[in-house]
């Protein structure tokens, strides 16, 4: 037996089926229902297309403004990378956080700028290394059992930060933005990848 002959009779061994009354308004209904939700669905897209280009033009425009978007997901100020363990290269992001003030105050924007302009690779940080050399495997100040001990690329990034941060808050003392209490009107952030 070969299989046309197979299939003629499977197709003849099977009951005969009668079409139910009523079911060609039944398709109609169901083909009507889908064309409706066919044109919403169109508008629905429509709709989100058109969101989508306004949120890609706006993260377009946020972005450029010094194009160092970080890998946590916020844009830099400044950025640089060192040496680390095992070949890892250590990238660093720097960021100026108001303090007090709105984001978008004249001061802020001052130091955003001045940190910004500076070049981190050739920042003379051999005071605030030999600061963070001095601090290690000491014991912690609060009484904390334990010794405090960083690596030589924490030293590094602590040595860079506090190089920026010590440049930054004498420019902010220059300007004469600093607080009767001594308080400035930003903080300087940074967080680091790649050196553990």
């Amino acid at each position: 037996m070969n299989d046309l002959d197979l299939e003629t009779r499977i197709r003849a061994a099977a009951p005969h089926v009668s079409q139910p009354l009523g079911l060609a308004e039944h398709s109609t209904r169901i083909l009507e229902g889908a064309r409706r939700r066919r044109q919403r669905t169109l508008r629905v897209w429509a709709a989100g297309a058109a969101a989508s280009a306004v949120l890609a033009a706006g993260g377009t425009v946020a972005v450029a403004g010094n194009g160092m978007q970080t890998p946590w997901g916020w844009t830099a100020d400044n950025v640089y990378q060192f040496p680390g363990p095992n070949g890892q290269t250590c990238y660093s992001a720097l960021r100026v956080e108001p303090d007090g003030v709105p984001d978008d105050a004249p001061e802020v924007a001052a130091a955003r700028e001045f940190v910004a302009g500076l070049d981190l690779n050739t920042l003379d940080t051999s005071a605030a290394r030999a600061r963070a050399e001095a601090e290690n495997d000491k014991p912690f100040g609060d009484g904390t059992p334990g010794v405090l001990h960083n690596s030589p690329d924490e030293i590094t990034q602590f040595a860079v930060h506090g190089t920026v941060a010590d440049l930054l808050f004498a420019e902010i003392e220059n300007r004469g933005l600093r607080t009767p209490e001594g308080q400035g009107p930003v903080s300087l952030f940074s967080i680091t990848q790649g050196c553990q």
